[in-house]
């Protein structure tokens, strides 16, 4: 056998916040890890996304960051890197039940890839670091769970050159017509720049009016472009956002929250062991936060859900993300900053993957 799926964390309960500390104990280079978020929901009403709850994803080796962001982020950044799929979610959204997150870290392009993988050896004491806010996220979750899994390499000839390090490298408060200025780091190639604009009930190109990258004091201007422009970019490269949820509507309205941000639609059928007229509608869905009515309690929904900017992450791509040749070598800028004008309030993250070799 050449490739193995390894769990090497077993499942563990969680009813206080905590951050887990998992010694990355395998010797074999490592292609992809998965993690399995699960929470149980105390209540019908919900409070936030299920990923709330997962406060910090980092892989570290001492001081040395290898990956940290934010559950969000980390599922965001993997729909990119596995073209625009969700992974194996069950998102039922009911008292009692247990909704299922599954997050993947890739260290490569793709699941094998004989070229890109992270080799434990290379490092001293390297740690997954899962930080948990319990009742954060879902409908108020009372317990969390976690589970950890390796896709790894046994016996696979392999000429490593490198692995994907990504990391959120800046936070900051968006504010309409005005300029955030970032200098980004010039020490490895970069495959992708990310970056999360969110505000409740906004869509993500409403709080991004334009990003600007330049080189050297604008000698090379490779980024000038719109939120918009950036999103129908996107839409040329991707699917839509899509996911299914169970989901217990009432009177009053209910807050779903989902995956998309932008351009948000629903359909939804009575979810019931007997035949029932189905009368639910939906509103917005803005920021990840659909509103989802029923004529009357009790009736549970299966509801489909479909449109654009994962947890309002842009993606902002140099090319061929799968050609080595074509990614954005700025090892030899001089300075390299990103100037990000906000287009309403809101919270911005920006976050990029790089290429470190061995």
């Amino acid at each position: 056998m050449k490739y193995r799926l390894n769990k090497f964390f077993a499942r563990t309960t969680y009813s206080s916040d905590t951050t887990e500390v998992i010694p990355i104990n395998i010797q074999d280079p490592i292609s992809q890890i998965l993690i399995k978020f699960e929470g149980l929901n105390s209540t019908y009403a919900t409070s936030a996304h299920p990923l709330e709850s997962v406060s910090l994803v980092e892989i570290v080796d001492g001081s040395d960051v290898l990956f940290s962001m934010k559950g969000k982020e980390v599922e965001a950044l993997d729909w990119y890197d596995n073209h625009g799929q969700l992974r194996c979610n069950y998102n039922y959204i009911i008292t009692g039940g247990t909704p299922t997150r599954m997050l993947a870290i890739n260290f490569g392009r793709y699941l094998w890839d004989k070229e890109y993988a992270l080799d434990p050896t290379k490092f001293k004491n390297p740690q997954l670091r899962i930080t948990l806010d319990i009742d954060a996220g879902g409908n108020a979750f009372s317990y969390n769970y976690l589970t950890c899994f390796a896709n790894i390499f046994e016996n696979a000839a392999l000429s490593l050159k490198g692995f994907f390090m990504s990391k959120v490298i800046k936070q900051h408060s968006i504010t309409s017509a005005v300029h955030e200025y970032t200098d980004l780091p010039t020490d490895y190639p970069y495959r992708a720049l990310y970056y999360r604009a969110y505000a409740a009930s906004l869509e993500a190109t409403w709080l991004l009016a334009n990003l600007k990258i330049s080189e050297d004091q604008d000698k090379r201007i490779p980024i000038d472009n719109t939120g918009l422009e950036i999103l129908e970019l996107l839409q040329q490269e991707y699917p839509p956002v899509r996911e299914k949820f169970y989901f217990a509507a009432a009177v009053a309205g209910r807050s779903l929250y989902i995956t998309p941000t932008q351009y948000v639609s629903a359909v939804a059928s009575t979810w019931s062991a007997t035949p029932q007229a189905n009368n639910m509608s939906s509103a917005d869905g803005e920021g990840g936060n659909l509103t989802v009515y029923q004529l009357a309690d009790g009736n549970n929904q299966q509801i489909h859900v479909e449109g654009w900017i994962p947890h309002g992450v842009f993606e902002i791509p140099f090319g061929p993300k799968d050609d080595p040749a074509d990614w954005y070598d700025v090892r030899n800028i001089g300075k390299l900053r990103a100037d990000f004008t906000g287009g309403n309030t809101g919270t911005g993250r920006i976050f990029i993957q790089q290429v470190r070799g061995y």
